[in-house]
């Protein structure tokens, strides 16, 4: 996260987490491949995500990280009386955003509010949401859950939550120009953590005892460059 003021809510934000759950902040220089380097041991990479070029970046670093990176933008203050909302589907990766969304919502002591998107009934997702939704909660009582079901587009029902939260959690899958975590970037009031296809693998790994990777970059693995400090917790 940059140290320039027009970064200053992202600093801001990733000062209180910290603070809240008793962990270490660290700046480093804000780069694709440095921030990825950072993800394999760090709990959250906090970016903002006040121009197009940081949520941008965002999206390249949530690509390629090992935990999930969160974008915040401007005016994204720390708001513990909300929920978390957690954008759940049917897909493979809900279980893995649901449980980062379970661990924030229970770091900063707040609930989850489960959100279900779909636009024509009938529809298996939400059926296969609430399913997972059902066990996670089961496993992690220490924060309540709210569940809803939203009869719109995943980016305009999530918005919408979103103007009464805390935070947004969502799958972050590698992306294009129409994809729905790069329109929630460009619209979300409140910060958003972006769960990337390789925070699975390494909850799974730590999860099942195996061995998690946390070996440097090769280069190749991330290509773009930016300025600045970031702020990774």
């Amino acid at each position: 996260m940059s140290s320039r003021p027009d970064a200053l809510d992202a600093a801001l934000w990733a000062t209180s987490h910290v603070e809240r759950c008793g962990r270490d902040l660290t700046a480093v220089r804000v780069t694709e491949r440095a921030l990825v380097a950072e993800s394999r041991t760090a709990d959250l990479v906090v970016l903002s995500a006040r121009t197009g070029a940081e949520r941008e970046l965002a999206l390249a670093v949530a690509a390629s990280a090992r935990c999930p990176v969160v974008a915040v933008p401007p005016g994204g203050t720390v708001r513990d009386d909300l929920p978390a909302v957690v954008g759940v589907s049917g897909d493979h990766t809900s279980r893995t955003t649901l449980l980062i969304g379970l661990a924030l919502a229970t770091a900063r002591g707040t609930g989850v509010r489960a959100v279900c998107c779909t636009r024509e009934p009938p529809a298996t997702e939400p059926l296969v949401a609430l399913a997972v939704v059902d066990r996670c909660a089961r496993d992690h009582p220490e924060a309540p859950v709210d569940v809803r079901v939203a009869r719109s587009h995943p980016v305009t029902g999530l918005i919408r939550h979103a103007r009464q939260a805390s935070l947004l959690v969502v799958g972050c899958t590698p992306t294009t120009a129409h994809s729905t975590s790069r329109h929630l970037l460009d619209r979300c009031p409140s910060p958003i953590a972006l769960v990337g296809p390789l925070v699975a693998r390494r909850r799974c790994a730590a999860a099942e005892g195996g061995p998690v990777d946390r070996r440097a970059p090769r280069d190749g693995d991330a290509h773009s460059a930016g300025s600045g400090r970031p702020l990774r917790s």
